[in-house]
């Protein structure tokens, strides 16, 4: 084993109402042979999320519970306020709504026992909704962490890339040297109305920038609750519109990563996102059905692409740069 144990942690934002299932399920798991915590970060709620957690918990305590308080909104900032609680090696990020299998713990651990240079681990999610599926679900359920991530277990290639946040996990020790690179995030996630993704798959393009792998395994599966107010088409366009603000900065990334890949001037890049968003616009008058869906939801993505770009048009090259330098910063220490 290369490793001292697994923190799993818990960002929460007012999830008093539906954490206790989230935590049941980590309370059912099989006991891995080497030792495990919960933290739970409280990310500026305004109800009892962490009261209703330590109740939950103190009626089961299979593992060292810590609640702790982030009063900083945004994802990131509670996932760093979690990651300076986490006392061993390994962490596994779940969502208050994510209800993993019972031997979670213990497969993450055959994981990261496999190869020293596995940086960061996932599996698959599967889908419980609040009511009834949406028709359209199954077409793009990917776009809410759902489903496969590839067709087998193993390494994640240039091709796919990146793993999705729920049930992210991996090695602590690399991403605080990552740090010392002086290492920023580019995207921040969601925060309030602010729909720009991309924070994990960002942390996973900067652990393959440092030179390691991203590993899949297919039978590592947790269930991923789906509440009604989210199963609404108008909220996947505003998702898929955070995607394409994401993917403005991120490609900063694909650029160092992908020798096939080339990053244009800001503004050919913008020209090019309004043409598609245009011609995208205009099909969709004579479009139907399934066709007339994916029209909307392409445009959404280059909507939110052009805007991005145009809001960091003097900072992109900037970005560009500050990777290189973690590139040369990680090639020093090596």
């Amino acid at each position: 084993m290369s490793f001292n144990g697994i923190s799993i942690i818990i960002c929460c934002y007012n999830a008093a109402m539906r954490i206790q299932p989230t935590l049941q399920a980590l309370q059912k798991q099989v006991d891995p042979g080497f030792p495990w915590e919960l933290i739970v970060v409280d990310n500026a709620s305004t109800d009892t999320t962490g009261e209703v957690a330590k109740r939950v918990w103190e009626q089961n305590p299979v593992t060292r519970l810590t609640v702790v308080n982030e009063e900083q909104p945004g994802l990131i900032h509670a996932r760093h306020k979690g990651l300076a609680e986490a006392r061993y090696e390994i962490v596994s990020f779940i969502d208050d709504d994510n209800w993993v299998e019972e031997k979670w713990v213990v497969k993450i651990g055959e994981v990261f026992s496999m190869d020293p240079q596995i940086a960061a681990a996932g599996g698959q999610s599967l889908p419980a909704f609040e009511k009834t599926a949406p028709e359209w679900f199954p077409r793009y359920q990917q776009h809410f962490a759902v489903g496969k991530q590839m067709d087998r277990s193993g390494y994640i290639e240039n091709e796919k890339g990146f793993l999705w946040g729920a049930g992210l996990s991996f090695r602590k020790s690399i991403w605080e040297r990552l740090k010392l690179t002086g290492y920023q995030n580019l995207t921040v996630g969601r925060q309030g109305k602010n729909m720009m993704a991309g924070e994990d798959t960002e942390l996973c393009y900067a652990f393959r920038l440092m030179g390691y792998r991203l590993y899949y395994r297919d039978d590592l599966v947790l269930t991923h609750y789906m509440p009604d107010n989210r199963m609404q088409f108008a909220y996947l366009l505003k998702m898929t519109f955070g995607f394409g603000l994401a993917h403005a900065r991120l490609n900063c990334y694909r650029e160092l990563l992908d020798p096939g890949f080339k990053l244009h001037a800001w503004w050919y890049e913008w020209i090019a996102a309004q043409k598609k968003r245009v011609t995208l616009w205009l099909k969709r008058f004579s479009a139907s059905g399934e066709s007339r869906e994916m029209l909307a939801i392409n445009q959404a993505y280059f909507a939110g692409y052009a805007r991005q770009l145009f809001l960091d048009r003097s900072r992109l090259r900037q970005y560009t740069q500050q990777l290189r330098k973690i590139v040369a910063s990680i090639e020093k220490q090596a």
